[in-house]
């Protein structure tokens, strides 16, 4: 089940953008620290220009939340959140550009204070602007950046700071429930999962299905997603069409932990 998880996480880790012929691409899209109060850490991210023009980049770091159990992120100002490390975090360069074909290595420090607050898990964005040059009319344009330069795209990597002493994993299934509408030509069972412990949750989620009159089983693709501390999040499954009669269903959610994997079961009628 590991080696799933795993294989399904590497295929987040690379974020491309292809726009008004500009193409660009940007891995790891995840940097995961493990930094002691009083410590500070260095990773990187290349940044890779396969356009087949000059392009210019800036790197600024931002807050974010995770927004209901949709799994969408919003975005905040920099030390707007309480679970900000924002302003613990500096790029190397934080400018550069680069001609086509070239990739830019980019150091990403993080500093922890050596305070109580920063014993806790701690997460942020960087924010890789691809900009252009600005033409000579646009010397008042208020989106510029800096001398001769606007703003046009950005690539976000999320950021997260967990401290060795933070171990505790822990997540609940809150519920397990078909959300089918009438109209809807798929049937979807959603799980609605919490993560009540102190750590992020690598987690991935499947359903099982067992015929109940022939026995015969079928295992739906997993579905991999990142739970931060005190969030929650409904995944949804819609069911093959081939299913046929009466199925028991089972809903799972491994959040990387041998000893806590969330289940539950469910009754389908596939008429």
């Amino acid at each position: 089940m590991k080696s799933k998880i795993q294989l399904f996480l590497a295929g987040l880790f690379l974020i491309s953008l292809s726009a008004l012929g500009q193409s660009v691409s940007i891995s790891p899209s995840r940097l995961y620290y493990k930094s002691g109060l009083g410590e500070y850490k260095t990773q990187e991210v290349n940044v890779t220009n396969s356009s087949t023009s000059k392009q210019a980049f800036t790197i600024t770091f931002t807050d974010f939340e995770p927004s209901g159990a949709q799994g969408k992120s919003k975005f905040m100002k920099k030390g707007e959140s309480e679970h900000s490390c924002s302003e613990w975090l500096s790029a190397t360069p934080s400018f550069f550009e680069l001609e086509p074909g070239q990739t830019q290595k980019i150091q990403v420090l993080i500093q922890v204070p050596a305070s109580p607050e920063a014993n806790k898990v701690k997460w942020a964005a960087m924010q890789v602007k691809l900009a252009k040059e600005r033409k000579g009319g646009e010397a008042g344009d208020k989106n510029a950046i800096g001398m001769g330069i606007t703003e046009t795209f950005q690539f976000i990597v999320h950021i997260f700071q967990t401290p060795p002493t933070v171990v505790n994993k822990s997540a609940n299934l809150v519920s397990f429930k078909e959300i089918t509408q009438p109209g809807d030509s798929v049937r979807t069972l959603a799980l609605n999962v919490e993560n009540n412990g102190e750590s992020i949750l690598d987690c991935a989620s499947y359903l099982e299905y067992t015929q109940t009159q022939t026995g015969e089983e079928q295992r739906q693709k997993p579905f991999a997603f990142t739970l931060l501390p005190g969030a929650s999040r409904e995944v949804k499954f819609q069911m093959p069409a081939t299913l046929k009669g009466k199925y028991s269903v089972l809903g799972v959610v491994d959040i990387g932990s041998r000893e806590n994997v969330l289940a539950a079961e469910l009754e389908v009628d596939m008429k």
